[in-house]
């Protein structure tokens, strides 16, 4: 399959891999040697409009790398006209995905493949033994991974830590391969463990570590300038989850043991950890300094196997209708279903992020009665029946004009989205290739390199995958037109029922947002506000309006305004 697209309109990618493995087959293999090479035959070739996407200490078994997967959004957008390489071993080592896109995807979107020192240029036809050169950078690359494994297994068997220290231990030193008691995360884990010698429960001890502004594990080495791998996405640096001090309380490596093998992988090509059963760990007894002696850790573990969560009980009832559609109004998360311990007939949702149950950021609970929600949801959808009743043909020409502006508002802001996020996945792919000049030239340390380019790559990976979400919700709104004629369907299916279902509300609502109560005693009121499939909210011109009161306790009841802004 042949492309000419070198004398196309277009940029020649000048992709640069190394990998700590290639890194000792000689000096040749280096980034600056790729460059040089590249640049080089890129210029005999009268290639002179060229961009260099390097991966520095990334693995070929794999195309999970910032540098590639920003040349493969480059391709998609049609900047990328020709792509050159030192070698087949360079794009990857996995011989069936080098394959796919030497053979599929860069002749798809008119792309020239050049492999410099394999002598392959797809403009000059396929060439007959890239399969067998990819054959064998696999084999290359599961050998070194065999012999990789075979040195793991010997050194965990030895007693030699194979994961890093967890919270409260450091490596030492003087020796990388012994650890030793970090004081200050040491004194936070005895805490914890005493916490639950007390009797406190796992969110609670959370909880209390918040309120004393204790930082969770990922925020303290951070500011230690340690990098770790787990999640970053805690906003929060002081909000420990409950999951969090169940671990804590769990590990046995507090008692100064080494346990080795608990996870493993299944391929050198899959880099997904998994469980290990226990009979397969390699556990070292005192080989540190414990921070938890054995008997307090076997009192803990008999404790907290005590203590395992119950099931839902059936008296609490069925799954709410509503669940999944409501939103909080203000801080705009989800709602949870709660059912009342002392009247199980009361069935009410709050805030899954407010501040008085869940240690969030929303101030109030936003709470609703599941019942009275459904009486508003009825009224309104009542209303909807009235005005069809009365005039369906300026109902359907309502129900389309809003169609059209929420699509028209939808598909703008979108668009605008889009191009914020292409824009900065350009600039995220800048501060990495200037980074790692800058970390060449010695600007940069090895330490900061590191930390700040795994912080890009996840930021890319993030970008990439807006783009392509943002992308596929903007087709979606093109086949939008005429939705609304399913949801008047809906409506005079409602017409006929005399109860709500959950597929009707899916079918009729989009979501649904829940304010918090205004006043006191019996002049209460809170603001419900539903937002319709393919219309969003809709105002209803010349229909009765009727709002619904209840009383949620003694002396307490609530009107509910189903108006988008009040006065």
């Amino acid at each position: 399959m042949q492309s000419k697209n070198k004398n196309q309109i277009g940029i020649t990618a000048l992709y640069c891999r190394l990998s700590r493995d290639d890194g000792t087959e000689s000096e040749s293999n280096s980034i600056g040697n790729q460059k040089k090479l590249l640049s080089q035959k890129a210029k005999e070739m009268g290639l002179t409009d060229t961009k260099y996407y390097v991966d520095d200490g990334y693995t070929g078994t794999n195309f999970n790398r910032p540098g590639f997967q920003q040349l493969i959004d480059d391709i998609e957008i049609g900047l990328v006209s020709a792509v050159m390489v030192k070698d087949l071993s360079r794009l990857g080592r996995d011989y069936v995905s080098v394959g796919n896109y030497t053979d599929s995807y860069f002749p798809e979107h008119n792309v020239c493949f050049i492999a410099v020192n394999d002598a392959i240029d797809s403009d000059e036809g396929e060439s007959e033994i890239a399969p067998f050169k990819n054959i064998l950078n696999e084999m290359y690359a599961r050998d070194i991974s065999k012999k990789i494994r075979s040195s793991h297994r010997l050194r965990g068997s030895m007693g030699e830590p194979l994961s890093q220290p967890p919270y409260g231990y450091m490596k030492s030193p003087e020796n990388k391969k012994k650890w030793i008691i970090d004081p200050e995360a040491a004194t936070v884990v005895k805490s914890i463990f005493k916490m639950c010698l007390d009797g406190k429960g796992n969110e609670t001890i959370a909880r209390k570590l918040q309120e004393n502004k204790v930082l969770i594990p990922m925020a303290y080495w951070r500011s230690k300038g340690l990098n770790r791998g787990g999640k970053k996405t805690q906003t929060n640096p002081y909000k420990w989850c409950k999951t969090t001090v169940q671990k804590i309380l769990s590990q046995q490596e507090y008692c100064g043991d080494i346990i080795n093998f608990k996870t493993y992988s299944k391929s050198f090509k899959n880099k997904t950890r998994y469980e290990n059963s226990k009979e397969n760990w390699a556990v070292f007894k005192d080989v540190n300094e414990p921070i938890i002696d054995r008997e307090t850790f076997e009192t803990v573990q008999k404790f907290i196997s005590k203590t395992k969560r119950r099931a839902p009980k059936k008296e609490n009832g069925e799954r709410s209708i509503f669940n999944g559609l409501i939103y909080c109004g203000d801080c705009h998360s989800k709602m949870r279903y709660h059912t009342s311990t002392s009247n199980k007939e009361i069935h009410y949702f709050t805030c899954s992020d407010n501040k008085v149950d869940y240690r969030g950021k929303c101030p109030g609970r936003h709470y609703v009665r599941a019942d009275a929600l459904e009486e508003v949801v009825k009224l309104e959808l009542r209303r909807l029946v009235e005005m069809l009743e009365i005039d369906e043909s300026y109902f359907a020409q309502l129900l389309l004009r809003k169609n059209d502006e929420e699509r028209e508002k939808d598909k703008k802001f979108l668009e605008s989205e889009l191009q914020k996020a292409i824009a900065r996945s350009n600039t995220v792919s800048q501060l990495y290739e200037k980074l790692y000049e800058d970390n060449v030239i010695g600007k940069v340390s090895d330490e900061w390199f590191v930390e700040l380019s795994h912080k890009y790559e996840k930021e890319r990976m993030d970008l990439k995958a807006k783009i392509a979400d943002t992308r596929h919700q903007i087709e979606e709104l093109k086949n939008t037109n005429s939705e609304y004629g399913k949801f008047i369907s809906a409506i005079r299916r409602f017409m006929q029922m005399d109860n709500l279902t959950s597929p009707l509300l899916r079918e009729l609502i989009d979501h649904i947002d829940i304010f918090e109560t205004e006043g006191t005693g019996k002049s209460r009121t809170q603001r419900i506000v539903i937002y319709y499939r393919f219309i969003g909210y809709i105002e209803l011109p010349n229909t009765t309006k009727q709002t619904h009161i209840a009383d949620t306790r003694k002396g307490v009841a609530v009107e509910y305004i189903t108006e988008q802004f009040t006065a």
